[in-house]
């Protein structure tokens, strides 16, 4: 490992993080809005990083840091500034970024030039140029570049040599397995400085967690760290029959003596601890989605299949071994194919399991011909319809793609059908966008901005845009006027409709992936997310085999354009989404309603779920409306159970630092979970003063 040597930059370099109010005042003059309150504090935390790293101000010298802000407070900002200071002033220096996947990379990519124009006018000292931004490019460092690539370069032969190696999401080392980690204790040795960047500290395996202290130089923190592991393991699995105050006692004095002992190397801030910011992020709401409690016959339905399945699989069919699959309690499509399946391997099985599977498999066929459809689809399709119906946009998360299809399906035949008014007509529209979106410089972009110009001109946007300012009896100037004047979606949004796709346009422009889809769009218009042919729902998952459904999917592998369209007023108002879209994806600029409707047994997904909506100048903060967070269960089966038990452990998460085990439905009994929920109650007063210890910390002196 590389000695702790000074990094050799002055306080007076990052001067401008003390001046947030200049720094939004440029921002906003190159088109990007911030909010002071939470700029303030990001500069606060950049500026205390800043210090810690170089030992300035008074600070201790530190070899790295963790921060582990809550998800939606802008840890990816904060890294940016950070990375743009030491990179760019004194000697200039190379940084490197490790993100989790290619959509993270891009993400990271337009944080970092976002910042170049402000810079070059808040901090006209330093050399911040596009230019020196590298992304999905792994070479030797020049002096002052900033190099952007994947979790998995770190496995490559390459040395990461750098002077600052920022490690993003870092609780994914958890789900690299240990590839990743060994990767990165090798790589330690290369980077002079790190900084680690991950909303769950303690929700990653210990061991996990413990590595991670070693590559920040943070070996001092690993007993207490251990500790409180194990004050939580105990939580969880230990003894649900001794006295909750003692137990509740001694969870919360580990977990005080961890957080000081972290208190050096880990900064972390809550959401709910910030008060002078929450305007911004929006007020939260449950959202009730009325699911009637599961009937007799699809009781019936599960426990005929659990039947069948454990017959087969006594008589050796290995391939049948799920037998209470809980996507059997969320929708019929994964059921339909396992009956499929075993009606294919019975005549391979002997007597006496053939005839009894074959007795299950008949009742379960004139049952399934009588339910119809899944009774808490039913119920989610009904809540979402008059979610549209008053205009709002909705995200509704699946942990299975046969659940998220057979769900995108339902809700494109319950949406309302969108028809355009015949007035103003197609042409009219087309020359409003025409003289709107400015022509392009040259052939090959023109013929992409006709083609956006035909997407915003088609049947869905037309009829959506039209409603917003009642279009029917305009045409000519009085069209463009209306397009340039009227707020999207909504009277209190400050964009109007005409700001909107012109932000929309440049978005799209700017993502090599989306040019793409827009040039494929001039053949196949479908392809573009709301375009010609298109639905108010979009799955995001693996597509569905039938040709019927095949609109209703996206059909590539990078999201970005669907997350651009979705984060406009345009296009779907639902989308449907595997957890591939659950984390460091902002999805919250038109969107304030968010449905978990199959739950992942991680309280680190729901939590990282909801982060994206819960985020600085959210839809909800705009129209001054809540974020609904909807939760709907099936009651009577296990669906039902996993749902109270995560919401119990999710209003943990922040109290215990991430600290919330995944979990298996059939292992927790509902006593034992009643007793921790009131452990974790009577703890949290005691420790409700310890999390401001981990707060960036104002600089003695800058």
């Amino acid at each position: 490992m590389l000695a702790t040597e000074p990094l050799g930059l002055s306080a007076n370099q990052w001067q401008f993080l003390s001046k947030p109010d200049a720094y939004v005042e440029a921002s906003t003059r190159s088109g990007r809005e911030l909010v002071l309150e939470s700029t303030r504090r990001q500069f606060l935390t950049a500026a205390d990083i800043l210090s810690r790293l170089n030992g300035s101000n008074g600070a201790e010298r530190r070899r790295g840091l963790l921060l582990a802000d809550d998800v939606g407070l802008g840890k990816t900002t904060v890294a940016a500034l950070v990375a743009w200071v030491v990179a760019s002033a004194g000697e200039r220096r190379g940084i490197r970024i490790l993100a989790p996947n290619d959509v993270m990379v891009r993400r990271w990519e337009e944080e970092l030039l976002s910042h170049v124009e402000p810079l070059q006018k808040c901090a006209q000292h330093l050399e911040v140029r596009a230019n020196l931004v590298k992304a999905r490019r792994l070479n030797r460092l020049s002096a002052g570049t900033i190099q952007v690539v994947k979790h998995s370069y770190a496995s490559s032969d390459f040395n990461l040599a750098c002077d600052l190696l920022v490690v993003d999401e870092a609780h994914r080392a958890k789900g690299e397995g240990t590839a990743f980690s060994r990767a990165l204790k090798r790589q330690k040795k290369h980077a002079r400085r790190v900084l680690i960047l991950t909303a769950t500290p303690f929700s990653i395996r210990l061991e996990e967690l413990i590595r991670m202290l070693t590559l920040i130089g943070a070996e001092s923190a690993g007993g207490a760290v251990r500790t409180f592991s194990r004050a939580l393991d105990d939580l969880y699995t230990g003894n649900t029959t001794r006295k909750q105050e003692d137990v509740a006692t001694r969870l919360a004095t580990k977990a005080r003596a961890a957080v000081e002992a972290l208190a050096g190397f880990v900064i972390r801030h809550g959401i709910d601890d910030l008060p002078a910011e929450q305007a911004s992020f929006g007020a939260r709401a449950d959202w009730t989605v009325p699911v009637p409690a599961a009937n007799l016959q699809e009781v019936e339905l599960m426990v005929r299949m659990d039947r069948a399945l454990r017959v087969a699989r006594s008589d050796g069919s290995e391939s049948l071994r799920a037998t209470n699959d809980p996507r059997f309690h969320v929708g019929w499509r994964h059921f339909d194919e396992v009956r499929e399946k075993l009606k294919s391997r019975t005549p391979q099985l002997a007597e006496p399991a053939r005839a009894v599977v074959e007795g299950q498999l008949a009742a379960m066929r004139q049952l399934r011909a009588r339910v119809g459809v899944h009774s808490k689809m039913a119920a989610t399709g009904a809540v979402v319809k008059t979610a549209v119906e008053r205009g709002d946009k909705v995200i509704l998360f699946c942990h299975h793609h046969a659940t998220a299809q057979e769900l995108t399906v339902h809700l494109a035949s319950v949406l309302p059908k969108v028809t355009p008014p015949s007035r103003p007509g197609v042409r009219d529209w087309r020359k409003a966008w025409e003289r709107i979106l400015a022509p392009a410089g040259s052939l090959d972009e023109e013929s992409l901005r006709n083609t956006f110009i035909d997407w915003l001109c088609g049947d869905l946007i037309r009829a959506r845009t039209g409603n917003w300012f009642g279009a029917a009896e305009l045409a000519g100037d009085g069209l463009v006027a209306a397009l340039e004047a009227t707020p999207a979606r909504h009277r209190l949004n400050t964009e109007t409709i005409a700001a909107a796709a012109q932000r929309l346009y440049r978005t799209l422009l700017g993502s090599k992936s989306s040019r793409a889809i827009l040039q494929a769009a001039l053949d196949r218009p479908e392809v573009l997310p709301g375009g010609e042919g298109g639905s108010l729902v979009l799955g995001v998952c693996d597509p569905s085999e039938a040709e019927a459904e095949e609109s209703l999917f996206i059909h590539n592998q990078q999201p970005d354009t669907v997350i651009s369209v979705f984060n406009s007023p345009f296009g779907p108002d639902v989308l449907v989404v595997t957890d591939k879209l659950s984390e460091g994806i902002d999805l919250h600029r038109y969107c304030r309603c968010l449905i978990h409707y199959e739950l992942d047994p991680s309280p680190i997904r729901t939590v990282q779920r909801n982060g994206r909506l819960r985020r600085v100048s959210s839809w909800a903060s705009i129209i001054r409306e809540p974020i609904l967070y909807a939760y709907p269960a099936f009651r009577g089966t296990r669906d039902h159970r996993l749902v109270q038990i995560m919401k119990q452990r999710v209003d943990s998460f922040s109290l215990l630092l991430g600290g919330v085990q995944d979990f298996e439905i059939d292992d927790v009994g509902e006593a034992d979970e009643k007793w921790r929920n009131e452990v974790v109650a009577t703890a949290k007063a005691r420790l409700t003063e310890a999390g401001g210890l981990l707060r960036a910390k104002e600089p003695k002196a800058l």
